[in-house]
């Protein structure tokens, strides 16, 4: 678990360094692809001005989910149920954020197979990202495709909202304005066999933020 700490302080370290990058790869796919990141934010119309497919959206689930940013784990216990969103946001700090999308955006890279089964994996900036789950993601039970089969992806570095939090986050919504939207995610289920092994505690800034630790803050605070 220490190791793991470390690993985290070592990416918010690497990301720092990371901030002024001036190519976009997306390297899950074999092939390299070199794009220059434009020196301002392109002009990108939010969601709710675009008129697309219902199938084009992204409804998923993501059952205890892990993210893991450039072989490191960011992220655990994340529990989403997605309806209909337009884009998930994965966030580093000195970095920026990231935007995936089923359908083409302005400046975006196609990235083959992004989706594939209970896995979500693409890379920009220099950086690669790995999303897990317990279930398939759009081939939960949320999606109607209902196949879990692999499906392309567009991706998009906002290198703007670099500054968002301490911690890499994960979030989804239907704008591509920053800060984007990041929804706080259902509590880990309990383990049934918790009580013959008890592990070690995952450290805080490992874990999402979730109902459970919003209503505990804010007692803390009433009291």
């Amino acid at each position: 678990m220490r190791t793991l700490t470390y690993s985290l302080l070592a990416l918010s370290v690497v990301s720092l360094s990371s901030l002024n990058a001036q190519t976009l790869v997306a390297s899950n796919t074999g092939d390299t692809t070199t794009v220059s990141i434009p020196a301002t934010t392109p002009s990108v119309k939010p969601w709710h001005e675009t008129t697309l497919d219902p199938d084009q959206l992204i409804s998923a689930q993501v059952k205890s989910g892990v993210l893991v940013i450039d072989g490191l784990v960011a992220k655990v216990q994340l529990n989403y149920k997605i309806n209909n969103a337009g884009y998930l946001y994965f966030f580093v700090p000195g970095f920026g954020t990231a935007i995936v999308s089923r359908v083409p955006m302005n400046n975006a890279l196609k990235v083959k197979n992004a989706f594939n089964g209970d896995k979500l994996a693409f890379a920009i900036g220099g950086h690669s990202f790995e999303l897990t789950s317990a279930t398939a993601l759009l081939g939960g039970e949320l999606n109607k495709k209902g196949n879990g089969e692999k499906e392309d992806a567009y991706v998009w570095l906002d290198p703007r909202a670099y500054a968002l939090d301490s911690f890499p986050m994960m979030g989804f919504g239907t704008t591509t304005q920053y800060p984007y939207t990041w929804p706080l995610s259902a509590p880990e289920p309990k383990d049934t066999y918790a009580h013959f092994v008890t592990p070690p505690p995952v450290p805080r800034s490992m874990l999402p933020r979730t109902k459970d630790t919003l209503t505990s803050a804010t007692a803390s605070v009433g009291r």
